[in-house]
This record gives structure tokens, sequence and C-alpha cells, in this order.
């Protein structure tokens, strides 16, 4: 591992100094190494760096190396990313991705800087870029791409839900199609999705199905009623710290038949097609611009048919190995809760940046913000609702800065049986504290 993290070092000096050398502009300190003099062509190198130091009230039952344990603190590696951007001709774009998530003291085996996005792109005009590989580039609703600019500490949870059964770490094998046509912003793309190689199906409750998948077909559209964001990447921002004025209303849908399996009581198999649909609204803009103030509200709903009592519990870089045998509830092991399954769910966030401390010197400010998961399952007796409340200390805008975070998630206890309910039965909280670096 020390050698890999050595050649990554070296690369990022040998680039930049190859930057520095081709450059017009010397003050200009990006990893940037432009193949033509116009700046047209180019290779760019950047990245980034989450960590965490969070203190977790554990659910009921939770072991970590076979010790039962209440509550657990630790500190962990969020995400690693190291990009390079290719333009070789004026049309033609290459991305490339790696680097490895949640690596934690749980995780000796996930410090690989393993291979993320790889995928080509051909720009006909504003209109229309098509593109294929592996990647994000994928509908539903605003955030189901994954984090960048976050308000809060990471992404809304449920807006990656499938993350690691029907793709690796939010990528997929796909062709896409993108363009904006004056304020219209559309993406659509055709994936081959993975499959869970384990998950047999149960009865009286579906899981995605082990065979051979189908086409996995997304969209989403906005109408941009201000300022227009990019489409260069298929990640959209949290918030521009009053940088733009943006107003959005999306929708997005996703498609693939017979996704998911069960079992009924006389041993039959029932396929499930999911069906999943979404409508979001976004709303960015600054208050005073002089001392630097600015309001973020994100709003979506989102209908999501996965068949039978379909539940998703995720635990985020989750320190729990398992459970013990008696005791524990229906969430499972660490910091996991019910995030996504068959029904609705309703979300809402809402935060801004405060006046800059220094208002001579524009530069570090406070930005707080909250949120609020709403969600009916069909295998939950009891609404699943999640609060998250926390402030960022910008030290330079989303390059350098500090995230204190406090969740609060429901615990369920587990049902009678397969053909009842999981009622609610109290709440955990979890601390946590991040520190994002950028490099670009």
């Amino acid at each position: 591992m020390k050698y890999r993290l050595l050649l990554l070092s070296s690369l990022f000096c040998f680039f930049g100094s190859l930057e520095l050398s081709a450059q017009d502009k010397p003050e200009d300190s990006r990893l940037n190494y432009y193949l033509s003099k116009d700046h047209s062509r180019f290779i760019k190198f950047s990245g980034y760096m989450e960590l965490w130091a969070r203190y977790t009230n554990m659910n009921p039952g939770t072991i970590i190396n076979n010790t039962q344990v209440d509550h657990f603190s630790d500190v962990s590696i969020r995400r690693i990313r190291v990009k390079a951007t290719i333009q070789p001709t004026d049309n033609f774009l290459v991305v490339l991705q790696m680097g490895p998530s949640n690596v934690n003291a749980n995780a000796k085996s996930n410090t690989y800087m393993d291979l993320l996005d790889a995928y080509g792109e051909y720009k006909f005009g504003d209109y229309l870029a098509v593109g294929g590989g592996r990647s994000t580039w994928r509908g539903l609703s605003r955030f189901s791409t994954g984090p960048l600019q976050t308000l809060l500490y990471d992404m809304p949870a449920f807006a990656t839900s499938n993350a690691g059964i029907t793709d690796v770490t939010v990528r997929m094998l796909s062709l896409y199609a993108k363009g904006q046509l004056g304020k219209f912003d559309y993406r659509v793309a055709v994936a081959d999705p993975y499959t869970d190689a384990e998950a047999a199906p149960k009865l009286n409750q579906s899981v995605f199905n082990t065979g051979a998948p189908a086409k996995l077909f997304s969209g989403y559209f906005k109408w941009q009623f201000f300022d227009k964001e990019s489409n260069a990447t298929p990640f959209a921002a949290g918030t521009y710290l009053g940088k733009k004025k943006v107003f959005n209303i999306g929708i997005g849908a996703e498609f693939q038949k017979n996704a998911l399996w069960h079992t009924t009581a006389t041993k039959d198999t029932v396929q499930s097609n999911m069906r999943n649909f979404a409508a979001d609204i976004f709303y960015d803009a600054p208050l005073n611009k002089k001392k630097g103030t600015s309001l973020s509200i994100y709003g979506a709903a989102l209908r999501t048919d996965y068949g039978k009592n379909y539940i998703r519990m995720i635990g985020t870089n989750n320190p729990g190995t398992g459970v013990a045998t008696s005791g524990s509830s229906y969430n499972g092991a660490g910091n996991a809760y019910p995030v996504m399954g068959t029904g609705n769910t309703y979300y809402l966030q809402i935060g801004g940046t405060l006046p800059y401390f220094n208002q001579k010197k524009p530069g570090a400010q406070l930005m707080p913000a909250v949120s609020v998961q709403y969600s009916r399952f069909e295998a939950l007796a009891d609404p699943m609702v999640t609060y998250d409340a926390g402030v960022t200390l910008l030290l330079h805008g989303h390059a350098s800065k500090f995230t204190f975070d406090v969740q609060s998630r429901p615990i369920f206890d587990k049902p009678a049986d397969v053909y009842h309910a999981a009622e609610y039965s109290e709440r955990k909280l979890t601390y946590l504290l991040k520190y994002r670096v950028d490099i670009n």
C-alpha cells in the first residue's frame, strides 16, 4: 500500500511540473497539462479526500470482532478520489477515476486504488453529447449520481440506495446521452446492472434477482429558471455558496424488468420489475453577496416500487461486523437503518452560508444545515424518519472544510414473522466530524 501511495504522490508532482512549463500563466498552479497552444486540448488531474471521525450509538446487538458493543468511536477515510480528464480532440473527452471508499478499521482489504470511472464522450454541441463506459451517468433524481459540494456531511443516502447491488460505488457500464436546449437539461442512460450473487429469493419479501440482469433504463429532466448549471460531469452541486442563482424543477425515472424476486407460501417464485419515479426542486441563491450569505433548499418526492415488502438497510461506512443471535433489531449491525424500500419517500434539506468572519478579506465562514427524510415503506408498520443537523466551517469554499453533523435514526424491532411489518422502537444518534480537501 505504501508503494502505491508513493507512486500516486510522484505522479501528482510530475504532472504538476509539466503543467508549469506548459502554461502561459505560471501563477495558475492547477494540475493541467495542455496539448495545444489555445488550451483546447488538455490533460487535467484532480482529486479529493474525506476523513471521518465519529461516535456512534450502535444498533441493538451490534458485534465488532466478536465483541458486543453499545457504542463505538472510530476514524476512517470516507473517500479518496484521483481523476484524470483528457480532451485529446475538440469534441472528444475521456474520464478516468480511481479510489477507495469506506476505509475503516474493519476494511483491511479495501485500501486499493480501484477503478471507478472509465468512459469516453463525444459532444455534438450543447444540445447533445453521447458517451459510454463505466460511469455514474444515470437518471432518477438530482443526487442519484453521488456527492459534490454537499450542504451536509454527505449526500442523501436514499439517492444512491441501490449502491453495491446493481452497481459498484454507484457506477455501471452504460451508454448515455445528455444535453441542454435553452433552459431544458436532460440525461438518459441504458445500463448493464450488476447482480447480487447471494440474494436467494425470500418468502414474502423481494430481493434483487441473481439471474441474468435485464437492461436498466433511467432518465432525469430539469427546467432551469435562472442560472444554468454545467452538465460537464454527472454530479450536481449541493450548494454554490451564493456564487450562482439557481432554481430548478426536475423529474426522473428508472426501470428494470424482473429485477427482483420473492417466493410465496406455495413456494412459487414471483418476479418483480423495479419501477422508480422522482420529482425534486432545488433553489440556491445569494442573499447578500458582499457579506457572503446565501440560502439553499432541496426537496424531493419519490415513489419506489421494488416488489413486495422490499426494504434496504444501509449503514454508511459501517463500523459493525455482525449482530448477536438475540437482542438485535430489524436494522442489523452498526449504524444501519431502513433507507429505501417499496413505498413513498419525502426529503427536505435547508441550509445556507453565514457572513464571512472577516468582511474586509472574504474567506472563512459557517454554513449550518438541517435535513429530514420521511418514508412510508410496505415492510414497516410505522414511518421511517431520519434527521440530520450540522454546521460546516468553510476555510476555502468547498475545497477545504470541516463539517460537524448529528444524525438521529430510527430503530425497528424484528417482526414476529414474514407476514408482519416491523414496528418502531427507539432512536439512536451518530456524531460525526468530517474534513474534506480538494486537489485541483
